[in-house]
């Protein structure tokens, strides 16, 4: 972390304002009788905070602020990320949501819920800001529709559980220091059974937001029940700030749990879920027809990826997480972008998707490029991504994950190739015509998947940034 010198606090207001202002501004708009003006405001200041988080994160600021928050390049850097994420959800779902307003107001407290987790000094703010996220996701479920109760109460139902083990694991280390700072608790002269029980909570904890084997079960019955634009958001912002959670904690705190002879019990840990949730993930593919539920899957088993990195518990590790967490966001995002409007136009199984190139070939060619970067096919940003993932594996004398991935990633080719299989088959059907929202959100993401994928380095070199700021 950069030293704290007196006159750089008022860089948290570039962050601050917009999301305080993003808060008001969703709480008002569902008294507005029209949706056009709280969509302007609300894309406005996610936009915003977007770049305002980016900027502080290029200029390397780091500072603690009050006794919940601080400012570093790993909270900017992510929080900037997801916060353009939500400016994406947001442009999907304008002329696609009945009740916008209040879906505003909910998504204003995403981020807010994004904004305490990312920038946390504290595991209180962890706590608060995935519990606040998780509420605002099921209501914003719930409001969409009588039809939409279930996925909603299992979603609801999960963040419970995982709101419980968290509390959990908070309650063993509390007695060691009740502000349960995440830079003091690393330095507590605890037990090693202690921070052993509390690990083994907080990854059970945190891995059923991050849909972690085994607490994924009901993740792909959320996905495909939720509207498309709402599954999005699940998959691109909510399961992000959650693999951002156990990046906080199992750097600043079970560092010094290292340091007691557990290093080998958390890589173990992490190297065991990592291995089960891609196997899981790509297996459960392999037999969907439903491209959203396919999809879903697929999500669970690039989760599998990041924890590799996370296993590795290295600075390029590390650095790997955050570099593949930021560039499944585009991927993620932007795919549930063209299924959200497929399934608007009735499309939802593999056979529905027979010719859509020949119905609308940017919609099909612009999947194509996402699911193809998914499987890790050069030059796209998801090959960039795996290949500094397994390097990190293989430097941390886990050549087996990274074999274990390379096999996961050529078993997702297959049902990769299914969908984009059917697309391009040639079939006469009536021509479809993309949403100019839509077309913007696909827009940015291949542009982003192609060129961070040809040109890695300016934001390997950010992710770099964002690891040391944790002290690794």
């Amino acid at each position: 972390m950069i030293p704290y010198t007196t006159g750089q606090e008022w860089v948290i207001y570039l962050v601050a304002i917009p999301v305080a202002l993003l808060v008001i501004s969703g709480i008002l708009s569902t008294f507005s009788k029209s949706s056009r003006l709280p969509f302007i405001l609300t894309a406005a200041l996610l936009a915003v905070s977007a770049m305002s988080s980016l900027y502080i994160a290029y200029t390397g600021v780091a500072f603690p602020l009050i006794h919940v928050l601080q400012v570093n390049s790993f909270g900017s850097l992510l929080f900037g990320f997801l916060a353009f994420g939500m400016f994406m959800v947001e442009l999907i779902s304008y002329k696609h949501t009945e009740s916008l307003q209040h879906f505003n107001m909910l998504l204003s407290f995403v981020a807010f819920g994004a904004f305490l987790v990312t920038y946390a000094y504290s595991m209180i703010a962890i706590l608060a800001g995935i519990e606040t996220v998780i509420l605002a996701t099921a209501f914003m479920i719930l409001i969409s529709g009588k039809k939409y109760v279930e996925p909603a109460l299992k979603l609801f139902l999960l963040g419970a559980i995982a709101t419980a083990i968290f509390t959990m694991a908070l309650a063993l280390l509390f007695p060691y220091d009740s502000a349960l700072s995440l830079t003091q608790i690393a330095s507590l002269p605890a037990g090693k059974f202690l921070f052993g029980l509390s690990l083994v909570l907080f990854v059970a904890a945190l891995s059923v937001e991050s849909a972690g084997f085994p607490f994924n079960f009901w993740i792909p019955d959320v996905y495909e029940g939720a509207p498309g634009n709402i599954t999005a958001l699940l998959a691109g912002v909510n399961k992000k700030i959650a693999f951002i959670a156990i990046l906080e904690i199992l750097a600043s705190v079970f560092a010094f749990y290292g340091s007691l002879g557990g290093s080998a019990l958390y890589s173990h840990v992490m190297l065991i879920v990592a291995t089960l949730t891609m196997f899981f993930g790509n297996l459960a593919a392999l037999a969907q027809k439903s491209v959203k539920r396919l999809l879903a899957y697929s999500s669970i088993s690039q989760a599998g990826y990041i924890f590799i990195g996370i296993a590795s518990a290295t600075h390029l590790g590390i650095e790997a997480s955050i570099f593949y967490i930021i560039a499944h966001m585009f991927m993620i995002i932007g795919a549930f972008a063209i299924v959200f409007w497929l399934e608007s136009n009735n499309a939802r199984t593999l056979d529905e998707y027979s010719g859509l190139y020949g119905r609308n070939s940017f919609a099909a060619i612009g999947l194509t490029v996402l699911m193809l970067s998914m499987a890790g096919i050069p030059p796209l940003v998801g090959f960039a991504g795996k290949f500094l993932l397994f390097s990190s594996a293989v430097y941390a004398n886990q050549a087996y994950l990274a074999f274990i991935g390379i096999v996961n990633s050529f078993i997702s080719i297959y049902y990769y190739a299914k969908v984009i299989n059917q697309m391009f088959q040639r079939k006469e059907a009536k021509r479809l015509y993309l949403d100019k929202n839509i077309a913007i959100v696909l827009g940015i993401s291949i542009v982003f998947v192609i060129i961070i994928g040809i040109y890695p380095q300016s934001m390997i070199s950010l992710a770099s940034a964002a690891a040391s700021a944790l002290g690794i």
